[in-house]
């Protein structure tokens, strides 16, 4: 077994037996069915698709932001906890490549974020098909399962978002603060209303695309190019979290 599967083994552990990632997947999957019954008991009021409709079935399923917002926290604490607690200490003296360490956090990451993700949806969308049932409706629409693709997609990339700033700054507080800040004040509330066309271009919008109902049109990016333009977001993080990791003293 390589240097990496038995650290990404050592990181899916500790990801399993923490009580911060298990506490995330339960209110990520509260958060999700209390918006999904929220949803069905306002179908159909106030301009809102009818609760049997496709629209109205995509409403309750809209529930990728919530994986989305748990992933970058996770993975923020996942990184930067390891400054935090000082565990980075002892890892790096068991395996010199800092490397290694970084590419095992970041593939352990991205399986929580499948399992958060898909434990979030799946369970969301449980409670869609017992509301739906319970007023005669026994269909769902075709676009189910790209929402459920894309909301797994957008969840992993943020989780992995979360890594690299839990790498860069070496604090969880800092990361959690600068993360909602930016996606929350710079992104939704200001760039969105001030610079529309470089809005849909960050990464809120990107991700809004993927956890978005197939063929909606809020005049974004397209879903590919959208994955794309995130996934670059991504990739570029993750490589200056990693050279950092590798120049800094941690001692």
């Amino acid at each position: 077994m390589t240097a990496i599967a038995r650290l990404t083994r050592a990181e899916l552990r500790k990801l399993a037996t923490t009580r911060t990632a298990l506490i995330t997947l339960a209110i990520a999957i509260a958060l999700s069915v209390i918006s999904v019954v929220a949803t069905a008991a306002n179908a159909g009021k106030h301009g809102t698709p009818a609760l049997g409709t496709d629209a109205g079935t995509y409403a309750m399923l809209k529930v990728g932001v919530v994986s989305c917002m748990a992933m970058i926290v996770l993975g923020i604490i996942a990184a930067g906890g390891e400054y935090r607690h000082k565990t980075i200490i002892p890892d790096m003296l068991i395996t010199p490549s800092r490397g290694a360490l970084v590419a095992a956090k970041t593939i352990a990451t991205a399986i929580a974020g499948v399992v958060l993700a898909g434990l979030t949806f799946g369970v969301s969308l449980a409670t869609a098909v017992g509301e739906l049932y319970a007023h005669g409706v026994h269909h769902l629409p075709s676009g189910t399962t790209t929402m459920f693709a894309g909301s797994v997609a957008a969840a992993v990339l943020f989780g992995l978002i979360g890594v690299a700033l839990g790498y860069i700054t070496r604090s969880t507080v800092a990361a959690v603060v600068g993360a909602v800040g930016w996606l929350l004040i710079a992104e939704m509330a200001i760039l969105r209303t001030a610079a529309p066309q470089l809005g849909k271009w960050l990464i809120y919008d990107t991700s809004r695309v993927l956890t978005n109902p197939p063929g909606a049109d809020y005049g974004l990016l397209t879903p590919g190019t959208a994955a794309g333009v995130l996934a670059g977001y991504t990739v570029v993080l993750l490589a200056v979290a990693a050279w950092l990791v590798r120049r800094r003293d941690v001692a």
